[in-house]
């Protein structure tokens, strides 16, 4: 019977040559394209999902507010902002920030122009970053440290055996005008090596460094300043804390130490109306916050997956009840119904699939 079956099967494809060739090829095209977008959703909803015990962990970003202009919504927030809410906020019980900066650094003779990131010395411990040398609580107990990738430590040292090794640079947390702070060499020891992070994931770096280094970029004056939003910011809230109250907490935190300075430059408003902060759940950042401007790397977008699935589940509907039907009955079919439907059917396809690919890979 099976047979039979297909000997019937290949007559129709030798007498309906072309209309065969165009429902097989629009299969094939249509299949693809639904493995596509299924491999597209999954990638988006894998964001962050890999880092463990980040159930807790929160971003910030704040909207300011200046009068007679509209509010600016930011993912950076002002570097002093997540350490008092750690100190004053029992429901917060940790936090750390995470600033890119620039940096030279020399390995033997050579030199590099490097992106370096400043985070806290409990990074490693509240963001839990897979460490394949160095205890994550002690990595940082030096402030005269590194933590590298393994595709960084390959590049300075030509292995991932990189602990102990040294690196160089110049004095960064200096006072503007003091030139003696400013010519002092640095060494810097690395004291962890770190599996390099993936792209599925609102973080990126190859090289981090303490923010209590001597060389870290960002002078004294600047982490004191709740006026210079200059990098991320992320709190860990104790077990069943209400975001919502954390934030409610923070108001007057805001009003005692940020309207003083408002009033100075002649703003009249209270802190905690010049700035409303937000807290989004650390895995749902990529997918949720791109109204939040100056993130590090570009947010993903529900509307985007939301579309993408409807594409997918579309392009399954035009095929499970139509399959093989109009290469089969074209003579039979008038052209609105047979072999007309079908070519632009397909031509309709083939744009998707144009579409769709042309958009993977310029925002992929």
């Amino acid at each position: 019977m099976i047979r039979n079956y297909l000997t019937v099967a290949l007559r129709n494809i030798v007498r309906n040559k072309l209309f065969s060739f165009i429902n097989i090829a629009g299969l094939a095209i249509g299949l693809t394209c639904v493995i596509f977008v299924i491999l597209f959703v999954r990638d988006e909803l894998s964001y962050d999902k890999w880092i463990p015990d980040t159930q807790n962990l929160y971003r910030l970003e704040v909207s300011v507010y200046i009068p007679g202009r509209e509010p600016l919504a930011m993912a950076v927030v002002p570097f002093a902002m997540p350490a008092a809410m750690r100190d004053e906020i029992p429901e917060v019980t940790g936090m750390t920030r995470f600033n890119p900066e620039r940096m030279s650094m020399m390995v033997g003779d050579k030199l590099f122009a490097e992106h370096i990131t400043a985070v806290d010395p409990d990074f490693f411990r509240l963001i839990k970053l897979p460490l394949v040398q160095g205890d994550p609580g002690r990595v940082f107990q030096d402030p005269q440290s590194l933590v590298l990738s393994e595709s960084a430590a390959r590049k300075y040292f030509g292995t991932t055996d990189a602990i102990g090794k040294i690196i160089t640079t110049t004095a960064g947390n200096c006072e503007a005008g003091d030139t003696a702070c400013l010519s002092q060499t640095v060494s810097l020891k690395v004291t962890g090596v770190m599996r390099d992070i993936p792209y599925n994931s609102q973080l990126e770096g190859d090289v981090f460094l303490p923010n209590t280094s001597i060389a870290d970029r960002n002078s004294k004056a600047a982490k004191l300043n709740w006026h210079t939003e200059n990098g991320l910011g992320y709190v860990k809230l104790a077990p069943g804390a209400d975001p919502q109250s954390v934030i409610a907490k923070l108001a007057p935190i805001l009003d005692r130490t940020v309207s003083g300075d408002l009033s100075a430059s002649g703003n009249r408003l209270m802190g905690s109306k010049a700035y409303t902060v937000h807290l989004t759940r650390f895995v749902d950042v990529h997918l949720t916050t791109e109204r939040w401007r100056l993130s590090f790397k570009p947010p993903g977008s529900w509307t985007t997956l939301y579309g993408m699935g409807v594409i997918g589940l579309l392009i399954l509907l035009r095929w499970v009840p139509s399959r093989g039907k109009h290469a089969s009955d074209s003579a039979d079919d008038s052209w609105s119904e047979g072999p007309g439907l079908s070519i632009l059917a397909h031509v309709g396809m083939l744009v998707g699939v144009c579409v769709f690919t042309w958009f993977y890979a310029t925002h992929g």
